[in-house]
């Protein structure tokens, strides 16, 4: 299963677009609707989306894809079942897709450029705990007039607990930043160019999440995310490598 989100920013707009049908054309079952998920005082709620615009996708602007909301393909029974448990669980197998289902959320400068990216986020990570690593100067732009680190947590649980999310220098083992992450939030954090640098990374503390990199430029945008930096590795000790620079980097934060 795969969960949506979406965007809500004062630099610029987003929309999101989910499809009602799989990539080899098979369309939702009757009984499937997109619902959006919330939490209202410590407790998941949903709510089922009308599709009044077109009968091939789900439109949906900032004012509803913001921050807070989520959102899932699936029916009233499942949903029941997560009010129920008071926790996400793997409702339905309708959007793992081979090629990937995707949708598309796009960022958009008023009276100027847009950026468009995929917005999923794998129903395995919600349940996990664990650290992201991810490098700066690989996406963001230096000589940009603004840079943003976009970083999106969803979490099973009812939660909206802090967490921190650090830039640092992995060869001098220095903290250069420390932001507060809120799970279950679409997190947005300027990035200054003093720190884009090939020798900064940024690394999450006890949550997952997707790491986002905006950068805008002369009314321009673009947007772009980063893999786990195994997949940028050939040998086949990689998850042992990554591990290891995790361990180190754990080191110098606490």
């Amino acid at each position: 299963m795969n969960i949506f989100f979406g965007i809500k920013s004062k630099e610029f707009d987003s929309y999101l677009n989910i499809p009602t049908f799989k990539n080899d054309n098979t369309k939702i079952n009757k009984d499937y609707s997109l619902y959006v998920l919330r939490i209202i005082n410590s407790k998941w709620e949903y709510e089922k989306i009308k599709n009044k615009e077109d009968s091939n996708f789900y439109f949906l602007n900032s004012d509803f894809s913001n921050n807070q909301n989520i959102f899932v393909i699936s029916s009233d029974k499942e949903m029941t079942n997560i009010k129920n448990k008071n926790e996400i669980i793997d409702l339905n197998n309708f959007t793992n897709t081979s090629p990937a289902y995707r949708a598309n959320l796009k960022i958009k400068i008023d009276g100027g450029g847009f950026s468009s990216y995929q917005s999923e986020y794998p129903f395995h990570m919600t349940t996990k705990n664990g650290n992201v690593l991810s490098p700066l100067s690989t996406l963001l732009n230096i000589d940009a007039d603004k840079n943003f680190l976009v970083f999106k947590n969803i979490y099973y649980k009812a939660i909206n607990e802090k967490f921190n999310i650090y830039i640092i220098n992995v060869k001098s083992k220095k903290i250069l930043k420390k932001y507060i992450g809120i799970c279950n939030q679409t997190n947005i954090f300027e990035i200054n160019k003093d720190v884009i640098h090939y020798e900064n990374f940024i690394f999450s503390e006890n949550f997952l999440g997707i790491p986002i990199y905006v950068s805008i430029k002369n009314n321009h945008i673009s947007m772009e995310h980063t893999h786990p930096p195994h997949e940028y590795i050939l040998s086949k000790d990689k998850f042992y490598r990554v591990s290891l620079l995790k361990k180190k980097i754990n080191e110098i934060i606490n």
